[in-house]
């Protein structure tokens, strides 16, 4: 029995794929920003899962000058992290969706089919947690 096959097994696998590169470069980005102390509103709320800005200041403290958190590091937000955060910035997440797009082009298991389904719901609520993030 399989789930998928031909055309959607390569289009799902491709798409989980570039859908998952994209989340890693963009958290790569964000993490590289936390680094160098320049987190803004969009960057704490995407890596956190804090959405609302006015949550943002009760969880973190104030921002400094030009609403920037210029005190905060990886640490603090991991802790703090909600389940959109884990979604959208959980660099584990989108490994496992590029391993089992990998995958599922080597084995044709009705497993590997049904994990690469998984790994599309949870790339597509890491970009429907991505719509809700402050502008």
């Amino acid at each position: 029995m399989t789930i998928l096959s031909g055309l959607s097994l390569i289009a799902v696998a491709l798409a989980v794929m570039i859908s998952a590169l994209i989340r890693l470069i963009q958290t790569m980005q964000l993490r590289q920003r936390v680094e160098f102390g320049q987190v803004g509103v969009r960057e704490l709320a995407e890596l956190s899962g804090v959405t609302d800005p006015r949550d943002l200041q009760d969880v973190f403290g104030p921002p400094g000058m030009n609403r920037i958190w210029g005190h905060l590091n990886l640490a603090s937000i991991e802790a703090k992290k909600r389940l959109p955060g884990f979604l959208m910035s959980d660099p584990r997440l989108h490994w496992f969706s590029i391993a089992i797009g990998v995958t599922s082009f080597l084995l044709g298991h009705w497993i590997i089919q049904l994990l690469l389904l998984i790994a599309a719901t949870i790339q597509s609520g890491a970009w429907l947690s991505a719509t809700r993030l402050p502008k």
